[in-house]
């Protein structure tokens, strides 16, 4: 299997392009991975170049800045697997499992075990539970009833959810620079429209409530696709692909106290196991 660069583009079904020794990302026909419907993008944006341990990427003078860990990114080495983006476009390389890595085999690393079966491994260190138990997506709620507004008189009211509302916005332009602001921005908004109802102000409640919907039902999409994306690689044993997608959750559920967001995070330090094992081979 060749190496793939994944690209993810809001509203649009994820692409894979296969790399053999690097690539250009730009638009028209000089560039090998093509986003003409991307604001922002050059013939020739940037160029991406497999290395041995990881992915050297360089940008054509004067482009737009890539974003990779939440800052402005002007190029270097990024590890196989961890997302870049450029405005809201995710990036993520692939690489490839070594022959025969894709098999069910058992994997012994000192005193750790590791099982492949569909993806899921089994660490046996006494505190990490094995495979998804108790991990029911359905159990995944990201945004859940607001608290009502602090403040109980209309003026103050008002001016909470002024502040609740600008505060929500902030967090949404960071999205893609931080993941988590993308479910506080939701929760910002639900908690401005509990004020706003307190201020008697119909109008800034219709406001909030109709942007809040709009972007809760965005990271809810994104954060389903995502989860989509891991489950499909778990099945397929595509492990550097789950890899990226199971990080892509940590991301958005970072800080969070759910048994979902602490089972992505067993499962993100399970893969990256059995990626480095089967790189030893």
């Amino acid at each position: 299997m060749k190496t793939k660069l994944q690209v993810s583009i809001p509203g649009e079904p994820d692409r894979n392009f296969p790399i053999d020794t690097r690539a250009v990302v730009g638009k028209g026909p000089t560039a090998d991975v093509s986003l003409d419907l991307v604001p922002n993008v050059v013939k020739q944006h940037f160029r991406v170049k497999l290395g041995p341990k990881d992915l050297d990427v360089r940008l054509a003078p004067g482009v737009s800045p890539l974003t990779y860990e939440g800052r402005p990114f002007a190029g270097g080495a990024i590890p196989y697997g961890a997302d870049f983006y450029l405005d809201r476009v995710r990036f993520a390389c692939v690489a490839p499992n070594k022959p025969g890595s894709s098999k069910v085999l058992p994997l012994v690393l000192g005193g750790v075990v590791v099982l492949g079966g569909l993806g899921l491994l089994a660490v046996m260190d006494g505190d990490v539970p094995i495979g998804g138990g108790g991990t029911d997506d359905a159990d995944v709620q990201l945004f859940g009833e607001a608290p009502a507004c602090p403040q109980p008189d209309p003026a103050g009211a008002a001016r909470k959810a002024q502040s609740l509302e600008l505060a929500a916005r902030a967090k949404r332009e960071r999205y893609r620079y931080h993941a988590h602001d993308g479910v506080d921005a939701g929760r910002l908004f639900s908690e401005a429209s509990k004020c706003y109802a307190a201020a008697g102000d119909q109008v800034g409640r219709d406001r909030v409530d109709r942007e809040g919907q709009e972007w809760r039902q965005r990271v809810m999409e994104e954060f389903a696709a995502a989860r989509l994306r891991f489950h499909t690689a778990l099945q397929n044993n595509q492990n550097e692909e789950a890899l990226v997608a199971v990080t892509s959750m940590r991301r958005m559920l970072d800080g969070e106290a759910l048994p979902y967001a602490n089972w992505l995070a067993n499962e993100e330090r399970r893969i990256k196991l059995v990626i480095e094992a089967t790189k030893k081979k």
